[in-house]
């Protein structure tokens, strides 16, 4: 009686259980209504044609926003809006009530004509460069082994249609956790360059950064030399698999990872071409000088508040590079920076931003990064280290806006210390650090940039390596 007893109450839940599941299905099962600008989707959920009023809401991910909306539904006009969160919509339905074209404004993004279309699930952000199928290209996703590092890679090999030869880059991320394709602000900028570089003949490999996707490790823990054993370890895998033709592997690396495309040719025999955009080549303790100052100047800052501010960055810097392995900075960070603060007065403190306790944020937050071992790596980066060592051909190009690795000094410090014969420099007129066309210049305007990828760029590279690749 005990074990029936039991059956009837198993079979009980698992009705009770697949009948949620079903209401729970139909409950959630509403129509999307997206839209996009720039950087921030703007989504709709609800049946505009079965509710009218108070039961639909307005979410816009990347804001962290999900508001209830009263919506007002007459014939083929439709409008919505939120009084308290500042946001509404004013448009009207298109022919086959499949999109809702109008103006919506909110705080950050005032009065825009958007399109909010209809679609079944929510859409991840999509710009126009960013490639669709079906591709002319063979598209190969793998995740393989590195035998030194013993780290699990996730990447994506791209290979020219109909090609049995061909040359190959391996393409490197900058600064921060990257997906394979290099996505921020929802823009894929190596994807974009592998389609351009596939659809003119060239393979590439793009892989996920340590503890991202499908690729294994500790990100945090990890150093600038760490992620050049990974490209080590996809150049060993690119050779050891014979459907692949790794003949002629070559690095594009982009930011930090110039630098890391640096060091791992200057000691790898199989790399036969190096590019570096927006590439690291002068020394650590000089990136982070040229760096700073030129953000500040891009606030528009007073000469003498920008010089004051590297003054005092100046001596934190230096507190860090001078700081033993294993030893951390801060203690001797807060006494550099006591000692700097009784020199100024107070119009000086307050106009950089060193005043009512503010210093003590400054160190935390810094303080974390200085004692990084990432940090520590970098700001001991000399490029006269590894530079002379690179006799393969080199292309080294920087935006002449580029704010976060400044053209001149970099490129000058390449041409000074590089062993090759075959240098390519250029310096595109208008393009930032991620190699868009930019207005105000600043970081923030790169997520209000629609351009993923300036093609001019992306021609340039697809030339000099077919050039090289003739050559060979």
């Amino acid at each position: 009686m005990k074990r029936l007893f039991n059956l009837k109450k198993t079979n009980l839940l698992l009705r009770l259980l697949i009948f949620v599941m079903m209401t729970s299905q139909y409950s959630f099962a509403q129509t999307i209504w997206q839209g996009q600008h720039h950087s921030y989707r703007i989504i709709l959920s609800g049946d505009l044609d079965k509710y009218k009023t108070d039961s639909l809401s307005l979410s816009m991910p990347e804001l962290d926003i999900n508001k209830k909306v009263a919506t007002v539904v007459k014939g083929d006009s439709v409008s919505f809006r939120n009084e308290m969160y500042g946001f509404s919509f004013k448009g009207k339905y298109n022919a086959d009530k499949t999109a809702l074209s109008g103006i919506f404004d909110y705080y950050s993004i005032p009065k825009t004509a958007i399109v909010l279309k209809k679609e079944k699930e929510i859409q991840p952000l999509f710009f126009t460069q960013h490639p669709k199928k079906p591709y002319p290209y063979q598209v190969i996703d793998m995740t393989f082994l590195g035998k030194n590092t013993k780290l699990t890679y996730g990447g994506t090999l791209t290979i020219p249609q109909g090609k049995k030869k061909y040359p190959l880059a391996i393409l490197i991320s900058g600064t921060g956790r990257h997906d394979r394709n290099y996505t921020y602000s929802g823009r894929k900028s190596f994807a974009v360059l592998a389609d351009y570089l596939a659809k003119h003949g060239i393979a590439s490999l793009r892989v996920d950064d340590r503890g991202i996707g499908k690729t294994t490790g500790d990100f945090e823990a990890s150093t600038t030399g760490d992620f050049a054993d990974d490209v080590e370890a996809q150049i060993a895998y690119l050779k050891s698999d014979k459907n692949i033709d790794a003949s002629h592997i070559g690095l594009i690396g982009h930011s930090e990872g110039g630098m890391i495309a640096s060091i791992v040719s200057s000691r790898n025999k199989d790399v036969k071409f190096m590019i570096s955009l927006s590439g690291v080549g002068v020394s650590g303790l000089d990136m982070l000088n040229l760096q700073n100052t030129a953000i500040l100047k891009s606030y528009n800052f007073s000469d003498k508040v920008v010089a004051k501010q590297m003054e005092m960055y100046n001596i934190m810097f230096k507190v860090v590079y001078d700081t033993k392995d294993g030893e951390s900075a801060q203690p001797e960070m807060a006494v550099k920076l006591k000692e700097w603060m009784q020199q100024q007065d107070s119009t000086t403190l307050k106009e950089v931003q060193m005043w009512d306790g503010r210093e003590q944020t400054f160190l935390y937050r810094y303080g974390k990064d200085a004692d990084r071992s990432w940090y520590r790596y970098t700001i001991h980066y000399k490029p006269e280290n590894y530079l002379p060592k690179i006799t393969i051909p080199v292309m080294v190009a920087n935006g002449d806006k580029d704010i976060q690795v400044p053209a001149v000094e970099n490129i000058n410090s390449f041409k000074k210390y590089l062993g090759t014969k075959d240098l390519t420099t250029k310096i595109y007129p208008g393009l930032n650090h991620m190699y868009q066309h930019c207005k105000t210049c600043t970081q923030k305007e790169v997520s209000e940039l629609d351009e993923v990828f300036a093609v001019e760029v992306m021609d340039d590279i697809s030339k000099w390596i077919l050039a090289r690749y003739k050559k060979s």
